[in-house]
């Protein structure tokens, strides 16, 4: 996997999941994990973006898939 999909895949991670577990209700905000993460539109409090799970994750899959084409 080259650098790019893995990041491709580490940034849409970094918005569904932070997003898609938040969901307005807090779950996300106030746990450890709001850490790291933004709101990228001042005007959107319920999209928001990881970055410790983006670049986790985007070196996460680029070690795996590295690891498992080899």
């Amino acid at each position: 996997m080259k650098w790019m999909s893995a990041l491709l895949l580490g940034a849409i991670l970094g918005f569904v999941m932070p997003t898609g577990l938040d969901m307005r209700s807090g779950v996300w905000m106030n746990s450890w994990a709001a850490w790291g993460t933004v709101h990228p539109h001042a005007n959107s409090p319920g999209l928001l973006f990881s970055w410790p799970l983006f670049i986790g994750s985007a070196i996460a899959f680029r070690m795996v898939f590295n690891w498992h084409t080899r």
